[in-house]
Formats: C-alpha cells, structure tokens, sequence
C-alpha cells in the first residue's frame, strides 16, 4: 500500500488546537452524489461546536456544480493540502467547473474514500462531515453593504452548509 493511503482516525478532543484554521489557507472540499464527485477549493469556513456537535462550516456559491452535489448527498469532506506543493492544483480546482471536465484528474489529483466519504488523497489532514444545515444567505441580512458591493454584486448567494464532524484523518 502506498504512503497516500496511510491514514488513521483520531480523537477530535486530542486536536482542539492545531492545523483546523481556515485563515489564509486554501482547502479542498469533496462530495459525491452517485458516480458524480467533485471537489472546489475554498478559503472561507471555520470549525465550531453548535448544538452539542463539533461542526465545520463552509460556504459554496448557489451556482457551484459541488453546491448541486452536496444538496444531493448530505456529505462532504475538507482535504488541507501542502500549499506550496499542491498551489497549481488547488488553483485550476477553483478555475474550472466539474460540470465540463473532470477536473480531479485533469489536476492529478486522486479521489479515495472513508466510510463513503470522498477525500483528496494527497491531503495531510481531512475531515469528513455529515450537513446537518443549509441555507442560503439572504440579501436582507447582510447589513454592511460594502459585503454586497465586494462579493455579491452579482448575485450568486454562497450557502452555508453546517456539517457535524465525523472522522478526522492524519497522516
């Protein structure tokens, strides 16, 4: 078996600390609907703990090929990958749609599973989670309108997903 498949669960309560900030680092996020996965890279989300869960929260545009899929699986995972090593690939992710091409391969790039949970291989830590939120953000809600002007003049509303933590994988 090769070192990419190397991988062992470990107890959230041993990691409060560590590699699970978002800022500043792009993630890969994965979901799969059927036969149908895709990834898109993100730099907004966080880790929390709501409703007695630890949670991860991400957010995808309305008009994501991987919003479509994660609507249909109710699943997904977050890949933190070596930025310098895996930079060209995380950048033709978010470039290209998974709606025209595979994109995973055209970015060499390899798909594995856990518990059914895709995930970037070639990533140093992962989480899988199961949404257990989703909802669009409203325009009345945004109150500072500098939000609107910088990120939605367009439209195109991100959705909040909420996803319980499942399994967290180290190398």
């Amino acid at each position: 078996m090769s070192e990419l498949h190397v991988f062992q669960p470990v107890n959230p309560d041993d990691i409060e600390t560590g590699p699970y900030k978002f800022v500043g680092e792009t993630i890969l996020v994965t979901t799969a609907s059927g036969s149908k996965v895709n990834m898109m890279a993100a730099r907004w989300g966080g880790v929390g703990y709501i409703w007695n869960k630890r949670v991860v929260f991400i957010f995808a545009r309305k008009s994501r090929y991987t919003r479509e899929l994660l609507d249909e699986s109710g699943e997904f995972s977050i890949s933190f990958m070596d930025q310098e090593k895996y930079r060209g690939a995380m950048k033709y992710i978010h470039s290209v749609s998974g709606r025209d091409e595979d994109k995973i391969a055209a970015a060499r790039l390899n798909v594995n599973y856990y518990e059914g949970i895709p995930f970037v291989d070639e990533a140093r830590e992962i989480i899988t989670c199961k949404v257990i939120y989703s909802r669009e953000f409203d325009e009345a809600g945004i109150i500072d309108e500098s939000i609107k002007q910088d990120f939605y003049d367009a439209g195109d509303y991100h959705v909040v997903y909420i996803g319980e933590v499942k399994t967290i994988l180290l190398r």
